[in-house]
């Protein structure tokens, strides 16, 4: 059987270098470390990946193949060596990549697929993918693709366990029968997110302990990239977080976060969602954009985000229906 694809020790540097870990903080393999420490740097490594690696559809809308792989190897380029930086991806891209690197540096890991919880016990096919990491015999769960509503740390598989996401915001897994399934006796883990202590529990998805493959990963990939029915298909969106030493400013925006910036504890998230940018920071919003051309969305990106797109990609978008502006859009 082929080995699982992994990084290399080069390769494992460069990452570091992309999430800006500080070089003292770096290690290149867990198998000798306590179980403490194992955690300590799994947590570390998923504050740097959240808040430096986007969760992004834009290769969907703003490149002229609009092909979305999955590949271990074609993700490190993309994710690490993109031209104008700041890149990240969709659910298969960023969590899979995310699980590349835990892989190759030791981490007892693996994939499982998900379902989105689309409201009122309805929920969607396999169209997400989480991580599951074994630290001392607990298994914790890792989401780096899915959104601001999205784990902020290692969560364990802990039925009812209360932890905080971004205060006042609170997360738990819930260990119970989802309503699509006819079998009521068969149980799955559901994450249930909500904005504060007060409010009702709101079910985001739901995931088996079940192992997914890589080919399983190419075969859901084909849900969020080509159906017509998936919001990634026709609208551009970006989320990444924030941290408390990130300043607003005077609208220059906070670009990609700087390793300083990295210091502090995750308190946001910025999103684009197709023609409005909103930054979030405990519950409060601090910046609101309302774009009114491509131009804009565009310095957006790059402004809050770090993205840099050339001039090619920014040409593929216009006359879509993603555009800003349709057919109308100019970037002159």
């Amino acid at each position: 059987m082929p080995a699982r694809p992994t990084y290399t020790h080069a390769q494992l540097e460069q990452y570091f270098d992309r999430v800006s870990l500080p070089p003292a903080k770096r290690i290149y393999t867990v198998s000798q470390l306590p179980d403490a420490a194992k955690l300590t740097f799994l947590h570390l490594l998923q504050h740097h990946q959240l808040v430096k690696v986007p969760w992004e559809n834009l290769t969907q809308h703003y490149s002229w193949h609009r092909v979305v792989n999955t590949k271990p190897q074609h993700l490190f380029t993309k994710i690490v060596h993109s031209p104008g930086g700041g890149r990240g991806g969709y659910c298969m891209e960023a969590n899979h990549f995310f699980h590349t690197v835990l892989l190759s540096l030791g981490y007892d890991v693996y994939m499982a697929g998900s379902r989105i919880h689309y409201g009122d016990g309805v929920y969607g096919g396999w169209s997400h993918v989480v991580n599951l990491v074994t630290i001392a015999g607990v298994k914790y769960f890792l989401d780096g693709g899915f959104g601001p509503q999205g784990p902020t740390r290692p969560v364990p598989l802990r039925a009812g366990e209360v932890g905080e996401q971004i205060a006042p915001a609170q997360m738990r897994l819930v260990w119970e029968a989802i309503p699509p399934m006819l079998d009521q006796g068969q149980r799955i883990w559901v994450y249930q997110y909500r904005v504060d202590a007060q409010s009702e529990w709101r079910a985001m998805y739901c995931f088996p302990e079940v192992e997914f493959t890589p080919t399983d990963i190419e075969g859901m990939n084909f849900s969020p990239w080509l159906n017509r029915q998936s919001f990634f298909t026709h609208k551009v969106v970006a989320v990444r977080f924030t941290t408390e030493k990130e300043v607003v400013g005077d609208g220059a925006g906070p670009g990609a976060a700087s390793e300083e910036a990295l210091e502090g504890e995750i308190d946001g998230s910025i999103s684009v969602n197709q023609d409005v940018l909103k930054w979030r920071r405990r519950g409060e919003k601090v910046v609101e954009l309302k774009f009114t051309n491509e131009e804009e969305r565009v310095e957006a990106l790059e402004r809050y985000f770090g993205i840099t797109l050339a001039d090619e990609d920014r040409e593929a978008i216009k006359g879509t229906a993603s555009a800003i502006g349709g057919m109308t859009t100019s970037l002159d």
